[in-house]
């Protein structure tokens, strides 16, 4: 394959698995970055990838962008809080999101693939995932050749204290010890990109929950420890607790943890559609990770965990 991809958000976490997969697959790419210059588009650029400024909000410099090619990858970072995201605010993924694809219609192109999230097709899903939701109808509305892929939760949050791994090696969750969760490698999202523009006749319409493993928290501690050869135990946080501070929140989770239709990929589709997904104890196992988290659980690093590029 040889028409030209272009990849927003290139330097992020998805976008360079994205752009990595697509150079692996033979495909050329032009790699959106606000700074062409950080060291992470200069990894882009020595892959091989063309690497172009550019910003969401630079109408000029999308249309730029997209001129000349046949796909265009979208994933956007989505609204948190002014804390979390301090670039983004609550209608800019939406807002931001819309023009993109309007640019693309405008281009020509002629497949997109946009990375969503796990239930953004729900109308119960959260409000943070709403602008999502409304993205997907907006796609779907174009009449554009696309595919949708709705990740699962990253194993690369398992990289330190964000899913509540803390550097004394406790594990600490709301999820309870017999409900499964499901991860994927950010890697692995590259990969379903590359398969999806590799091979458009088998994508193009489809919209996929994608996973490449399913644990409940306790065994996620057991694969760490074994990983990095340091005690790590599980330790849930009740309802009760998060109830006190977030009430709505807690029956957010609530409401996940007891609905038994809230939705989940299926491995054995994901794993034929995708062969080389790697599971969580495969991808602990790629270079830098064990050793990151090892530095990590004996308190050597800062307290946001490891700095890792998986």
């Amino acid at each position: 394959m040889s028409e030209l991809i272009t990849v927003f958000a290139a330097s992020g976490r998805q976008g360079s698995a994205t752009v990595s997969a697509l150079l692996a697959s033979g495909c050329p790419v032009r790699a959106v970055v606000r700074d062409p210059r950080k060291a992470a588009a200069l990894r882009l650029a020595d892959q091989g990838a063309d690497v172009v400024p550019g910003s969401f909000d630079d109408k000029d410099a999308v249309g730029r962008a997209l001129h000349g090619a046949t796909g265009l990858y979208l994933y956007q970072p989505g609204f948190v809080s002014s804390q979390a995201t301090p670039g983004t605010g609550p209608n800019d993924e939406l807002r931001r999101g819309r023009a993109i694809i309007d640019a693309a219609v405008r281009a020509g192109v002629g497949h997109i693939v946009y990375s969503s999230a796990l239930s953004a097709d729900r109308p119960d899903t959260s409000p943070l995932l709403h602008p999502k939701t409304e993205l997907e109808q907006y796609l779907r509305g174009t009449r554009v050749p696309a595919t949708i892929l709705r990740p699962v939760g990253f194993m690369e949050n398992y990289l330190g204290a964000f899913r509540g791994l803390r550097p004394d090696g406790v594990l600490v969750s709301t999820t309870p010890p017999n409900v499964v969760e499901q991860l994927i490698a950010v890697a692995d999202i590259g990969s379903f990109a590359a398969c999806a523009f590799t091979d458009p006749e088998g994508w193009v319409g489809r919209e996929m929950e994608i996973a490449g493993d399913e644990l409940t928290t306790p065994q996620i501690a057991g694969y760490i420890a074994a990983a990095t050869g340091k005690a790590v135990r599980y330790q849930q946080i009740s309802l009760d607790e998060v109830r006190a501070s977030n009430p709505q929140r807690a029956a957010a989770l609530a409401r996940m943890f007891d609905n038994a239709d809230w939705p989940t990929a299926d491995l054995v589709k994901c794993r034929a559609a995708n062969p080389a997904l790697v599971g969580f104890g495969t991808w602990l196992g790629t270079p830098h990770v064990a050793e990151a988290l090892s530095i990590y659980l004996s308190g050597a690093a800062d307290e946001h965990g490891p700095s890792v590029t998986a």
